[in-house]
């Protein structure tokens, strides 16, 4: 493929709901573009994109790909993105390179839950778009009601293209609404005689097509109101203009399995979104001139895949000047010089070698020493730092613990690999429980995050369910005396406090107050008394929870001369603190959530209900076009298989986010359970 200027690259995001087709619609547009001799196929594993095995597998994107193809003396480098909430990562990674989305809904199916979410994302990053009714050749698959779906929940703005020719089983083709053209079956060339049965559906969808491309322009506007029939090219010229102004949003269609109404869906990328060299650059601080390639180095990294046999691959969107094979780029994040070797323009997993990749322009870089997602690569001198992608907090965790002793050895390695490539996915050693927590964007995300463990590292972990990392507390003020005394004979220990414990506020943790008047315990064993009840913190009363949000004030004490020690002092203050404790009413502290449903409107009765069951507090309904979200605060311990069960109560319709919010106090009935388990678990 040669070079092309960044006025004839176009970076195109492909976002949906899962199942609407995206992965079949960049076969059919590669192929259609000549970039390809045939089309895979998602069940059959063949596609270009879905190539990971894990895809193969599951028979679904589970991770971002690019797909390049020249269209019309143009580039268009195809991000093609996952459609499940799992993988929502993937897509912020491929909107935020790219300068315009096309937005692929399922022709029978409409707006979907999928399609609100990615939707949001491409308005955070003020995206033009294009809409793709895709699946329009299946049963009960209908145009209208879906085109109507999308002007009732995005506006007027949201205008019909193309609209099919046939329906269902009997499509063969669309038609183009501004040339009052046909495309049928696998033709290059449009045809002007179109069948008499679709003379209504064009003259009344291309009357809402003009009547909206007219009113964002005063003279197309006047001629419309005075009845004049407007020139196509106007009408082109302008659409392009409210597409690239987010004033105009249009629909296209077909059927990508059979290439319908793909050869349109191309024109549209080239002839509506924007090219690179008209796309906003994310710089941080100051100002960039817009891409060109003679201007300053600026590249982000914003894709790292980490393989065991190959190294890392990274991929970078070049805004301004151009990476070039065989030289040396500064990272600035990291402060380090680092050297290119190759370069790749990436189809799928296929590498095509190549010198630079210039400006506005997509591809890889192997074997970068210290790149990591969202670095920026430019010149040593230039002070330039791109935008990151701001990545959704997990929502889903699961506690991990290797099969064997070697798993335990090449555990820490491996998690650190995988997330080099995931950045959702995070790790942590959870010291209350003793567990290795995994989190993630949901069950599936974690599942398969688990099974790249073995088939890339070797590395076989059981994944179960967490425990909850309650914290121990206290609801009243108590005082006790903390006492060490062993004087058998010889040099012994002697040490002797008095302590005073308070609840305090939640999130205080703990605070140590120095009451000591007259030296009745000498200055240089009060820091011991403090380690002792540090470290009694660590394991509490009820059930060997770390202990959180109390004051102790050392108001009393004796010592020895002799016999006194730090030693002896430090357990005097864990001895007294866990004997204050008892008389304190302690209890347990809880995790509490804060969580966002989005179900279907017929759901959403069900989820109320449910919550109740979970001890929610429910915050907030936001009803928004056959949708519902439901904001509320759950504690952690309700919502552990919650993304089973939320798939099981709406069809795998609904979606959820969920991340930590704070401790608060648990219900006595649920402390005297956890606790009888805890004990169990000791014993």
């Amino acid at each position: 493929m040669k070079s092309y200027d960044a006025d004839h690259v176009f970076n195109v995001a492909l976002v949906s709901h899962g199942g609407a087709g995206k992965t079949s619609l960049v076969e059919a547009m590669l192929f259609r573009a000549g970039a390809t001799t045939r089309m895979g196929s998602v069940e059959e594993g063949t596609t270009i994109t879905d190539f990971d095995a894990d895809e193969v597998k599951r028979r679904m994107s589970v991770s971002l790909a690019l797909a390049p193809l020249e269209w019309k003396d143009n580039k268009v480098n195809l991000l093609d993105t996952p459609g499940y909430a799992d993988f929502f990562g993937e897509v912020v990674e491929g909107i935020h390179v790219a300068d315009g989305v096309v937005v692929v809904v399922d022709g029978v199916s409409g707006v979907q839950v999928g399609t609100e979410q990615v939707w949001r994302a491409a308005d955070e990053r003020d995206l033009p778009r294009v809409v793709f009714v895709n699946k329009l050749e299946r049963e009960n698959a209908d145009f209208e009601r879906v085109l109507g779906g999308l002007r009732e929940r995005y506006g007027k703005e949201v205008v019909p293209l193309t609209i099919p020719l046939g329906r269902e089983h009997g499509l063969s083709g669309v038609i183009e609404l501004i040339g009052r053209s046909a495309y049928r079956g696998d033709a290059r060339e449009p045809s002007t005689d179109l069948p008499a049965e679709a003379a209504d559906a064009v003259e009344r969808l291309r009357e809402m097509l003009v009547e909206s491309v007219c009113e964002i322009d005063d003279e197309l506007l006047n001629q419309y109101l005075e009845g004049e029939e407007i020139a196509e090219d106007a009408l082109r010229a302008t659409l392009a203009t409210g597409v690239q102004t987010r004033a105009l949003i249009p629909v296209l269609c077909g059927a990508a399995t059979r290439q319908l109404g793909v050869d349109c869906l191309l024109d549209a990328i080239v002839n509506l979104l924007p090219p690179a060299a008209e796309a906003a650059l994310p710089v941080q601080d100051g100002e960039l001139a817009p891409a060109t390639k003679n201007g300053v180095l600026a590249a982000l990294a914003f894709k790292t895949i980490s393989d065991p046999y190959i190294g890392r691959l990274t991929y970078v969107r070049t805004y301004s000047g151009a990476l070039q094979a065989d030289s040396h780029v500064w990272n600035g994040a990291k402060s380090r010089d680092e050297r290119i070797g190759q370069l790749f323009m990436m189809r799928g997993k296929t590498q095509e070698p190549v010198q630079k990749i210039g400006a506005g322009d997509i591809g890889a870089i192997p074997k970068l020493a210290d790149t990591s997602t969202g670095d920026t690569l430019t010149q040593r001198d230039a002070m330039v730092v791109l935008i990151r992608p701001q990545f959704p907090e997990p929502s889903y965790s699961a506690s991990i613990h290797p099969k064997t002793r070697a798993d335990v050895d090449k555990l820490s390695t491996a998690l650190g690999r995988i997330m080099e490539e995931d950045p959702t996915l995070k790790i942590h050693r959870e010291t209350s429980t003793g567990e290795t927590i995994m989190s993630g964007l949901g069950e599936s995300h974690v599942a398969i995050s688990a099974e790249r463990l073995q088939r890339k590292y070797s590395v076989s972990v059981e994944v179960g369910v967490p425990k909850v990392a309650y914290r121990e507390t206290i609801t009243a003020s108590a005082k006790a005396q903390g006492r060490h005394v062993r004087q058998s004979g010889g040099h012994g220990q002697y040490g002797v406090c008095f302590l005073q414990v308070d609840p305090m506020e939640r999130g205080g943790q703990f605070e140590f107050v120095d009451k000591i008047v007259g030296g009745v315990v000498p200055r240089q064993f009060i820091p011991a008394i403090e380690k002792g009840i540090r470290e009694a913190m660590d394991s509490g009363i009820l059930a060997g929870y770390p202990v959180v949000d109390v004051r102790v004030s050392l108001y009393d004490g004796k010592y020895h001369p002799v016999d006194s020690s730090e030693a002896a002092f430090k357990t005097a203050g864990s001895i007294g603190f866990k004997a204050a404790l008892s008389e304190a009413k302690p209890t347990l502290l809880e995790p509490v959530m804060q969580v966002e449903i989005t179900v279907p409107d017929d759901f959403t009765g069900d989820v109320m209900g449910d919550l109740n069951g979970r001890r929610a507090r429910v915050q907030g309904m936001n009803p928004a076009s056959g949708y519902t979200t439901v904001e509320a605060q759950v504690p952690q311990s309700e919502m552990l298989r919650y993304a089973t069960e939320l798939r099981s109560m709406t069809q795998g319709r609904g979606i959820y986010s969920m991340r930590f919010s704070h401790y608060e106090e648990t219900p006595p009935h649920v402390v005297q359970k956890v606790v009888e388990e805890r004990k169990k678990e000791q014993s």
